[in-house]
């Protein structure tokens, strides 16, 4: 497995020491021109070795609708956009070629807000991640599954340090709790796996009803 981040943190430091043979780190900073071209080389020189591709990677700074500039918006979509559409590209014919392969795009319940008071950037950057290309149908025809996932608030560590009123986020939800990230995650695992053999070309949420 190949796993990119930004900062690397604890649990998947942790989790490459346990599996040192089969779980290769990397941390890069989509942000930067140079960082991404380094890894589509490495998609590119390994794409036939790739069965499944999740992209989570987003990037959400806070700036009030009123006060947005072009270099935010255009700084979310060369993050949070435009990395995952080459990697899809570079990995999606390959996967058509072996008759194989799981796409999972990870998306934000935001998008179907248009975000928070101060979070448009992330959430329609999200939402032009959620759009499928055409060339998915065909590749589905080889067993090639590309899904989108949107995901909604989940008590991660992160989620607690954000400073977002939790207890009103919680509110919103029917369910009245936020997602435990264990949800969220068999529910990647899912898509992502040989136990997909069947949904493709969709958008699914996991949001508690919200």
């Amino acid at each position: 497995m190949i796993a990119v981040h930004r900062n690397l943190g604890s649990e998947l430091t942790s989790i490459s020491h346990k599996h040192p043979s089969s779980v290769e780190l990397y941390k890069l900073d989509f942000s930067d021109y140079k960082q991404v071209d380094n890894l589509l080389y490495l998609v590119e020189e390994r794409k036939n070795e790739v069965d499944s591709f999740i992209a989570l990677a987003s990037l959400r700074e806070e700036t009030p609708y009123e006060n947005i500039s072009r270099e935010d918006l255009m700084k979310h979509f060369e993050v949070n956009v435009v990395p995952t559409v080459f990697i899809v590209q570079k990995l999606g014919e390959s996967m058509f070629q072996r008759e194989w392969g799981r796409i999972l795009i990870g998306s934000s319940i935001g998008v179907k807000f248009g975000g928070g008071t101060s979070s448009f950037c992330y959430s329609f950057t999200k939402h032009c991640s959620e759009f499928i290309p055409n060339v998915a149908k065909k590749w589905s025809r080889n067993n090639v599954l590309y899904n989108v996932l949107r995901i909604g608030v989940t008590n991660t560590s992160a989620m607690q340090k954000s400073g977002t009123d939790l207890k009103h986020r919680t509110k919103l939800i029917p369910m009245q709790r936020l997602a435990k990230p264990e949800e969220i995650a068999k529910q990647i695992h899912w898509l992502a796996s040989e136990e997909n053999t069947f949904v493709t070309n969709q958008v699914i949420t996991i949001s508690g009803g919200e």
